[in-house]
């Protein structure tokens, strides 16, 4: 009989899951259209071969962010979180066409970290001395007394 009951407790917590969160889980972040990422396709593709953090000396160095711009109804959120998956070029530039979305909380907020995250200059990636080319998964976070956090 305890396995009828944990299998009822189980049923009801999936039917009580929102309706938003089983939508995300099957279909995925969003993807952001070349507009928002400001990726220009005729450039041509970066050849240079692509590190995980775990795998340079030293690791791409993200600089403080300054997300401003927010849109006014952001301000009447609690919180806005947007986790995007992107690659730093050898320069310290964003490559804008490999930005992706892993997460966000809000598309308001994710436009307004675009933004500023395609004029970003990070410290680039190090490996044998040289300059490489990093994936970084980076979170960006909105408090509504107005602080902002972006994760390093």
């Amino acid at each position: 009989m305890p396995r009828l009951a944990r299998t009822v407790v189980t049923v009801c917590a999936c039917l009580a899951t929102p309706g938003w969160l089983l939508a995300q889980a099957t279909d995925g972040p969003r993807q952001l259209p070349a507009a928002q990422t400001g990726c220009d396709s005729l450039r041509q593709a970066a050849v240079d071969s692509v590190y995980q953090a775990d795998a340079v000396d030293r690791p791409v160095r993200a600089p403080h962010l300054s997300v401003r711009g927010l849109p006014y109804r952001m301000r009447e959120v609690l919180t806005g979180r947007t986790m995007l998956r992107f690659v730093v070029d050898g320069s310290g530039w964003v490559d804008r066409c490999s930005i992706a979305l892993v997460e966000e909380s809000s598309p308001e907020w994710t436009a307004a970290v675009l933004t500023e995250l395609r004029g970003a200059r990070y410290e680039p990636a190090r490996k044998g001395g040289r300059r490489v080319r990093q994936v970084v998964y980076q979170v960006f976070t909105y408090h509504s007394d107005g602080r902002t956090d972006v994760s390093q």
